[in-house]
């Protein structure tokens, strides 16, 4: 049977995509002592990672890819409940703070964005839940562009409903300054390259809430 040209063009292209479409991971098999975590904020800084463990870090560490996933500005913990009042002052008046703000992941289909797998044990990963306050912890092990795993799964950490952060305008919630620059630092210490990578995979944050510690106040509680 003789083909066309436009039957054998149909043909090359079928199998060019699905070629692609099956390329296969590298497998990882992850020893039953462990588990994958992802950081994509404070946690791809290996010091603030460190002092969670309370150890120095010597396992592996992989850049990898979170398919259908975007960074986003809006976690959000209330200052409420803490042993002292935050306030800046505006016109000789006192203002408090209400909310404090950090990075959080949302689902974002056809998107990915650069950051770091790192392996703990689980009794390590109950301090980490201590320490992700307002995040639940999911399982992205199917979302890493590449790698698949066995042994063990694979999570990430992602603001709770109640912890989202519902953009409004003049309502004392911040972005301390220290946090962004301990994300940056770290972006800068894995290289360029990562740098401006995470920069277009992170939805911008608005600078008006950025507030440094020199601009902050305490007040003790009654």
């Amino acid at each position: 049977m003789k083909l066309s040209r436009l039957s054998i063009l149909v043909i090359l292209l079928f199998l060019f995509f699905s070629c692609g479409e099956n390329k296969s991971k590298t497998l990882i098999t992850i020893d039953d002592s462990k588990i994958g975590m992802i950081g994509y904020g404070s946690l791809m800084s290996k010091s603030s990672m460190e002092r969670t463990l309370n150890r120095p870090y010597q396992d592996s560490v992989y850049i990898v890819h979170l398919e259908d996933y975007q960074r986003d500005w809006n976690h959000f913990r209330s200052m409420d409940g803490l042993p002292n009042d935050l306030f800046y002052i505006e016109k000789n008046d006192t203002i408090p703070f209400k909310n404090q703000l950090a990075l959080n992941i949302t689902e974002s289909e056809n998107t990915k964005m650069n950051c770091v797998l790192f392996f703990i044990s689980p009794e390590e990963l109950n301090e980490f839940d201590k320490r992700e306050f307002g995040y639940k912890r999911i399982d992205v092990t199917d979302k890493i562009e590449e790698y698949e795993f066995s042994g063990a799964k694979v999570y990430a950490y992602q603001a709770e409903d109640d912890h989202t952060y519902k953009f409004q305008k003049d309502d004392n919630t911040f972005l301390p300054d220290f946090y962004v620059n301990l994300v940056i630092n770290a972006c800068d210490s894995i290289g360029s390259e990562f740098r401006e990578e995470f920069e277009t995979s992170t939805k911008p944050y608005d600078k008006n809430k950025v507030i440094s510690p020199s601009d902050v106040y305490v007040k003790p509680k009654d």
